[in-house]
C-alpha cells in the first residue's frame, strides 16, 4: 500500500538538507532503543528531491545492540511519518487538487490518522476490499479465482501529481487506471488535470460499488468527467487512451497484452514494475518517499510503436 505523502511543504528554496553529527550507541539495548528513537529528526533529513536520506553513521553496536537498533529505526521511520517530514513539491493548483481529493476519502482526523497499516481510512477501504474479494471468491472453482492478482493498494495523489506531471498530458486525452479499485486515481487525476475523460476499470464489483460512491461525492468538488467501469481490464478497449496508470505489484503478463493495443504516444505509468517490452520507452523513473517504509518506484513510459 501507500501510506499517505503528509502536506508539509519546504518553507524555503534553499537547500533543506539537515547534517546530524556522528551518533554514538550505547551497547545497552535500552539506552540503544532510547537514543534512536530520540534522535528521529536528526536521523531522517528532509530533502527536495523525491528520496529521504537517511544521514547517520551508527557505531560501536554490539550483536545484542543490533536487534534493539532495528527495533529503534522502525519505530523512528514510524515517528517521522508521523511528523510530516515528507512531501513532494507541488504548484498550489496540485496542491489545492490533492487536498480535495484526500478529503474526499479521508474527511475526519480520525480517517487521516496514521496506523503501521496506513491511515485510519486506507484500512478500512481495504477491509472493504477483502470482502468484495471474498464475495467473488464464493461458490467459484479455485482454479478460476483470481487470487495472486486481486490485490488492494491506493496511490498518494501527491506522487501521481508529479507522475503526471511527466506524462505532460495535452488536456484533451483519455486517462485509464486499469484495476482502479475505490477510484481514488482516477479521482485525483481528473482533478489534477484536463481530460476529455478520466476512466476506471476494476473487476470486484464491491470496489466499483465503492468508487462509484466516491465519484458522486467528487461532482461537487469539480473536474474532467470521469467513468467507472466494472469489466476485467483485458476486456477493455483502450486505443485511445493518452495516459495509462496501472499499480502494477501483482499484475499478471495480461497487462502487457492490454498496453500493447495502447496507441502510438500514449504514456503508461506504472508503480511497482517496470516494462519489458520494446515498444516503450522509459521517460522518467521518479521515487516516492513515504511509501510504507521502504521507496515505492514510479515508471512513466512513452510508446514509440505499435509492435
Amino acid at each position: 500500500f501507500l501510506a499517505p505523502t503528509p502536506d508539509q511543504r519546504p518553507s524555503s528554496s534553499s537547500s533543506r538538507t539537515r547534517r546530524p553529527s556522528h551518533l554514538t550507541m550505547a551497547l545497552d539495548p535500552t539506552t540503544t532503543l532510547e537514543a534512536l528513537q530520540h534522535a528521529g529528526s536528526m536521523l531522517l533529513a528532509y530533502t527536495d528531491d523525491t528520496k529521504p536520506t537517511l544521514n547517520a553513521e551508527i557505531i560501536g553496536v554490539s550483536s545484542i545492540g543490533v536487534f534493539a537498533g532495528l527495533a529503534g529505526v522502525f519505530a523512528l521511520l514510524t515517528k517521522n511519518l508521523k511528523a510530516k517530514n515528507f512531501a513532494f513539491t507541488l504548484s498550489e493548483a496540485e496542491q489545492a487538487a490533492v487536498d480535495a481529493v484526500k478529503s474526499l476519502y479521508d474527511p475526519t482526523e480520525e480517517d487521516q490518522s496514521l496506523t503501521e497499516a496506513g491511515t485510519v481510512g486506507f484500512v478500512k477501504r481495504k477491509a472493504l476490499a477483502e470482502k468484495a474479494k471474498e464475495a467473488y471468491q464464493k461458490g467459484r472453482d479455485d482454479r478460476d479465482v483470481r487470487d495472486k492478482t486481486l490485490y488492494y493498494a491506493e496511490i498518494d495523489p501527491s506522487f501521481l501529481a508529479v507522475l503526471l506531471r511527466a506524462a505532460n498530458p495535452s488536456g484533451s486525452g483519455v486517462f485509464y487506471d486499469l484495476g482502479s479499485g475505490a477510484g481514488r486515481a482516477v479521482l485525483a487525476a481528473a482533478k489534477l488535470a484536463k481530460w476529455k475523460k478520466a476512466i476506471g476499470v476494476e473487476y470486484l464489483a464491491g470496489l466499483h460499488k465503492e468508487a462509484v460512491k466516491y465519484e458522486g461525492k467528487f461532482k461537487r468538488v469539480g473536474g474532467s468527467p470521469t467513468q467507472f467501469l466494472n469489466k476485467d481490464f483485458t476486456e477493455v478497449d483502450i486505443s485511445d487512451a493518452e495516459v495509462i496508470f496501472v499499480y502494477a505489484t501483482k499484475y499478471s503478463r495480461d497487462i502487457d497484452d492490454v498496453l500493447a493495443t495502447a496507441p502510438v504516444g500514449a504514456r503508461v505509468i506504472s508503480l511497482d514494475r517496470r516494462l519489458n517490452a520494446r515498444q516503450f520507452k522509459l521517460l522518467k523513473t521518479i521515487e516516492d518517499p513515504a511509501g510504507d517504509l521502504q521507496l515505492v518506484f514510479g515508471y512513466v513510459y512513452e510508446k514509440t510503436k505499435l509492435f
